[in-house]
């Protein structure tokens, strides 16, 4: 990966959303000049009068990368000016403040922008190629803060274009500017000031940022031998470009210099205080977009650290975020963009599980999915893919949990979803089945990285092959000493005493393993298995912990359901 509403989102093949098919309600004026020039077709065949624009001084070029649609310049140009837009009056005191009406209309007009016209714009125009280099853009535009703005939009579309085509100039240049553009708004230099984009914008920015990351460990890690000379002599030339100690450097520099972390400590400490909500809603211009930063950087540092396979730490990096809000009217910050809170939720949730804190997993997981079922209705068309396929992810993971650790208070919602889809996978997960279990985790876990500069001259093939499934390894020796405990918790439900010698020739294993299994269970299971006991010396002793049946839930779902059919009825009507 929108509050509800996604823009132009990273190009990552683990959740990037596509804009083929896009509605969208914006009168381009496209004409057939403009379309032949976006597609690079000859100015010999296509030049039709003024229909191209062609930068000053530089006439009539034969390289078609010069030749831009007036549309694509005149939308640079307007989205330049947004950008730089005042929204500081003078009030009667003779004092400039900021009017919050013009800012919220600049804040309004960059978001149609970024999110409509840019994604529009490409996909008439630059469905098959890149947008106008930077370099030829700079002429036109000649603003130098407006172009790193524009070089993040130009390199995250080259990413969703070219893939895995990308050359390695191309990932390089992506990071210098990122480390500059970065650099440039924690700087508070005066042409910085006026800065203000909007809050999916900014995540968007530290989200791609650490997709490219995550893209460029996998091509430095991958086919090394393939590589050409000259290849491997300019990746050894740069080892600090997209180095994994520098990316959380830039991450880290974000949340220090925004002092988001203590703003957030303040307001656990003095919910009434209010300091983020306020920092929010009071700061203008660039110091709002410093402290949007520094929290979208916490949950991005959140998400390497699960790729480096460091869950405690990824989970203490978010230990201070408003997870209630501060109070009952406000929400929490990440909820204002939904691909944020699935990507916290998505990647708390696998660190719990890889924790063995199941059933905070399964809770975690569930709260994200409930949302999404009741927001989906609002998603952008082309948001359904990704959001669909994350879905998946999380009940995926909820069912191998579910599998190792059953638990009682499960959603409905969730509970008949999986039932209905994985039934034959969920029979063979609660048997330990390793090949199912390994499918699961293969296409619901995150993609694991090598975080170390590889020795180009001496390929550590074996060390990067550990290392990119460490994360399997990790949940295939916890499935491993689960093995037996399915068969064991089968027969606990049966009975309410039971001799370990009669339970060991059941599990059919040796009466001295069987201990230490049932306390592996009690360990695991953490007061959710279907059946709590207790180990007597030669004595299991299971408390009957059957909830008595009740009828309560069914009636007001089906009361529910009845007053919604009525109402839809009354409005036919």
């Amino acid at each position: 990966h929108e509050c509800i509403v996604t823009s132009f989102p990273p190009a990552s093949q683990e959740g990037r959303m596509q804009h083929q098919g896009m509605d969208v309600d914006y009168d381009d004026g496209l004409d057939a000049a403009n379309i032949a020039a976006a597609q690079g077709m000859s100015r010999q065949q296509q030049y039709m009068g003024n229909d191209f624009y062609i930068p000053e001084g530089q006439g009539m070029m034969q390289n078609d990368n010069y030749m831009m649609p007036d549309l694509v310049v005149e939308f640079l140009r307007e989205f330049r000016d947004l950008v730089h837009r005042d929204v500081y009056v003078q009030d009667s005191t003779g004092a400039f403040k900021p009017d919050i009406l013009s800012r919220q209309e600049k804040l309004d007009g960059i978001h149609m922008s970024y999110q409509l016209k840019f994604a529009s714009i490409s996909e008439r125009f630059y469905k098959q190629s890149t947008w106008p280099h930077p370099d030829l853009v700079y002429p036109i535009l000649e603003d130098d803060v407006f172009l790193m703005l524009y070089k993040e939009l130009y390199f995250r579309h080259v990413y969703a274009r070219l893939g895995q085509s990308l050359t390695l100039e191309q990932r390089m240049e992506s990071y210098d500017n990122y480390c500059l553009l970065f650099d440039r708004i924690f700087g508070d230099e005066d042409d910085m000031q006026a800065i203000d984009l909007p809050d999916q914008w900014l995540w968007d920015m530290v989200e791609e940022f650490v997709y490219q990351f995550q893209e460029f460990c996998r091509y430095r890690s991958k086919d090394l031998k393939k590589r050409t000379a000259a290849e491997m002599e300019a990746l050894a030339a740069k080892p600090t470009a997209w180095d994994t100690l520098e990316v959380m450097g830039y991450l880290q520099k974000m949340v220090s210099k925004s002092e988001i972390n203590q703003i957030l400590r303040d307001d656990a400490n003095d919910p009434e205080a209010c300091r983020l909500h306020l920092a929010l809603a009071g700061e203008v211009g660039i110091s709002h977009v410093q402290n949007v930063l520094g929290y979208f950087s916490l949950v991005s540092m959140a998400r390497v650290h699960v790729m480096c396979g460091d869950y405690y730490t990824a989970l203490k990096t978010v230990d201070n975020l408003d997870f209630r809000g501060n109070t009952t009217d406000q929400v929490p910050m990440y909820m204002r963009v939904t691909s944020c809170y699935i990507t916290l939720y998505y990647n708390m949730g696998f660190s719990f599980m890889m924790m063995r804190r199941y059933s905070e997993a399964v809770k975690t997981l569930t709260q994200v999915l409930l949302y999404i079922q009741r927001t989906q209705h609002l998603a952008q068309p082309y948001q359904y893919e990704q959001t669909a396929k994350r879905s998946e992810q999380m009940y995926k993971l909820i069912t191998m949990c579910i599998s190792l650790c059953p638990q009682r208070m499960v959603e409905d919602s969730i509970t008949s979803y999986l039932t209905d889809k994985y039934t034959d996978q969920v029979a063979r997960l609660s048997k330990g089945d390793e090949s199912m279990f390994e499918e699961f985790f293969g296409y619901a876990g995150p993609k694991s990285i090598y975080p170390g500069v590889p020795n180009y001259n001496d390929v550590p093939a074996k060390e990067i092959t550990q290392a990119l499934s460490q994360q399997w390894t990790v949940f295939l020796s916890e499935l491993r000493q689960q093995q037996k405990l399915p068969t064991i918790r089968s027969y606990l439900k049966l009975y309410t005493k039971i001799s370990t010698a009669k339970l060991a020739t059941f599990a059919d294993i040796p009466e001295s393993v069987l201990r230490a299994h049932i306390m592996c269970l009690k360990h695991k299971s953490r007061g959710n298995a279907p059946a709590d006991f207790s180990l007597d010396k030669s004595v299991v002793n299971i408390a009957d912990t059957r909830v008595a049946p009740t009828l309560a839930h069914f009636y007001i779902k089906h009361i529910n359901k009845l007053d919604q059919q009525v109402a839809e009825l009354t409005q036919i009507r």
